[in-house]
């Protein structure tokens, strides 16, 4: 009995062992990580807090997908406060959206800013 015992406890201990090992591996710490998997990272995360921006109702924004300029900065088209999006309110009030967004409306869509495009 003593011996299915310790053959159990093992199998556990080995079996959260390599659960831990495997964790580590799947997601490395962000310090380990080169540059260009630091700078990867960053950008699927703030994209993620986008997302959630959006789900929340704080991000509204007017193009597809969001802009990432209302997000990482306060400025006057989130009224000075970063992680919100307001250039969907904004263009229902007849105003101008953030240059991001206004490029991404202005993009192949016909005529902006009075010019057609090609």
């Amino acid at each position: 009995m003593k011996k299915v015992i310790m053959v159990i406890l093992l199998l556990l201990i080995g079996g959260l062992g390599g659960f831990l090992f495997l964790r580590t591996q799947v997601t490395p710490s962000f310090n380990k990580l080169s540059s260009g998997e630091k700078w990867q990272r960053i950008i699927q995360e703030r994209d993620e807090a986008i997302k959630g921006a959006v789900r929340d109702g704080v991000y509204k924004c007017c193009i597809e997908p969001p802009c990432t300029m209302c997000y990482m900065e306060a400025n006057q088209w989130n009224n000075y406060q970063a992680g919100t999006c307001a250039c969907d309110e904004l263009i229902a009030e007849g105003k101008e959206p953030c240059p991001q967004c206004e490029r991404g409306l202005c993009q192949g869509k016909g005529a902006c800013n009075g010019e057609e495009l090609p």
